[in-house]
């Protein structure tokens, strides 16, 4: 995850120009907070690859907004 993207691994095809939703849950200990924190959003795929018999997917961040865990 990046101030404008991420990249991730699935199993499935996914189409260039396709609309996601995602929620990334990210742990206290690494940000040094109480609680974990979860990241919620929408973007859309850019690429879509082959990888070691996986897709890696990689999707510009469209909006995003902090939440509780």
């Amino acid at each position: 995850m990046s101030a404008g993207g991420v990249l991730f691994n699935i199993d499935a095809e996914m189409t260039v120009g396709s609309n996601i939703e995602f929620t990334i849950s990210i742990p206290a200990d690494i940000i040094g907070a109480p609680a974990d924190v979860l990241v919620s959003g929408e973007g859309r795929v850019v690429r879509c690859a082959p990888e070691d018999g996986r897709k890696t997917v990689a999707a510009v961040i469209d909006e995003y907004r902090f939440e509780r865990a």
